[in-house]
């Protein structure tokens, strides 16, 4: 609508009626029909009327009929509808509302009354059409937004490992990555190093958006710190990922940015039959012969903390056939099951261990069904990484 004041259409047959209507409600732009087919054509036009005041006993269709008409018609159904007319039993008032009208007016008028329906309902008509409006401004702005996010998922995802480039450098594996969001802030690298095979599991702060610019940086730093300067050990890679993180986002013991990541890297050395295993927060789990040892990581995040010290690298012997899982926190985090309580790091270990004896790909898709059905219905909490790898 253009106008400044809102449009009534007056339906009745009766001119002395619509002249009545007209007067009373003279601060409101009104237009007259005298019949059903009239007032339809007006209805369906495209400068349609915000209100109709509509009589029931007419020549041709009547007021029950147009009104079942236009509420049933795409243009038209959302315009409201008063009934008017002489017409005041249970029976005929019932037969109105059945039809789709909001309001009975009977006559003669009350023309205070008259005025104060028709107030109300263009007010409530008025603040419908400004929530639609609203309603469609988020529409389209979440629209942007979430094409936005959907390419930067794509290169996101173009940062990551291409599935060729693992499948060529790591034996039998498999990585069950579910961002929350449509970007992660959860994300794994891999890089071969002469002898070494490099694994990274990490999660950074927060996720979404955020965690994603968190996540590009960690791997843009993993290829300075590996590719570039040459270190392989874990535990030194760690220690230069914090000093990079602590450097970059300028913190210190009394900066409000702390963001940073909990990571467990793998160095798997295949000639001597050996892991080394870093992290901070995410330990490294190993399987052999249906046991589970757990590897521990420092409790320091990659990011300034209140232990800064050197991280631990532990070294692993390790024999063919050897399962090893790296993870972040969203797994074991998520609520569901019959109890809707939290699978917990007990819970989620024992399903690692009790499904490690099928093949890596078999492992995946046990524990992504897994997952959705313990999630059932409930919101998914934190982006989800898990990577499993058969030595």
């Amino acid at each position: 609508m253009t106008q400044l004041a809102p449009t009534i259409l007056l339906v009745d047959d009766s001119a002395v009626n619509l002249e009545i209507l007209s007067e009373a409600l003279n601060r409101y732009n009104t237009v007259v029909a005298t019949n059903g087919d009239d007032a339809m054509e007006i209805a369906f036009s495209r400068n349609k009327p915000d209100l109709i005041l509509l009589d029931v006993i007419m020549p041709g269709l009547d007021g029950y009929e147009v009104c079942q008409i236009l509420k049933s018609n795409e243009q038209s159904k959302d315009i409201p509808i008063i009934f008017i007319t002489g017409q005041n039993d249970a029976e005929s008032i019932l037969k109105g509302f059945e039809a789709g009208a909001i309001d009975y007016i009977t006559k003669p008028f009350n023309i205070l009354e008259l005025k104060a329906r028709v107030k109300t309902q263009l007010s409530i008509k008025m603040a419908r059409d400004q929530n639609q409006r609203l309603m469609n401004k988020i529409r389209t702005v979440n629209k942007k937004l979430t094409d936005s996010i959907e390419y930067a998922q794509k290169i996101q995802n173009a940062s990551l490992p291409s599935k060729e480039f693992l499948n060529r450098i790591l034996p039998e594996h498999f990585i069950l990555l579910k961002p929350r969001d449509i970007v992660s802030g959860d994300f794994y690298w891999a890089e071969q190093a002469g002898d070494k095979l490099i694994i990274v599991s990490a999660d950074c702060t927060g996720h979404g958006v955020p965690g994603a610019f968190m996540s590009m940086f960690g791997v843009a730093y993993l290829h300075e710190i590996v590719g570039k300067n040459g270190i392989h050990q874990p535990a030194e890679i760690i220690n230069e990922l914090r000093r990079i993180v602590i450097s970059s986002l300028r913190q210190d013991e009394d900066s409000e940015v702390k963001d940073g990541m909990d990571i467990s890297i793998v160095a798997i050395d295949t000639q001597k039959h050996e892991i080394e295993f870093a992290g901070a927060f995410n330990d490294m789990l190993l399987v052999r012969d249906q046991q589970m040892t757990i590897y521990e990581a420092d409790h320091m995040p990659v990011s300034i903390g209140e232990i800064n010290q050197p991280y631990t690298n532990h070294v692993v012997p390790y024999k063919t056939g050897d399962c090893i899982y790296l993870y972040t926190d969203g797994f074991p985090s998520q609520f569901g099951g019959p109890n809707d309580k939290k699978l917990m790091q007990k819970g989620f270990r024992n399903m690692l261990l009790e499904n490690h004896h099928y093949t890596m790909q078999e492992q995946l898709n046990i524990f992504s069904n897994f997952f959705d059905m313990w999630k059932g219905i409930n919101d998914q909490i934190d982006d989800v990484l898990v990577i499993g790898i058969r030595l």
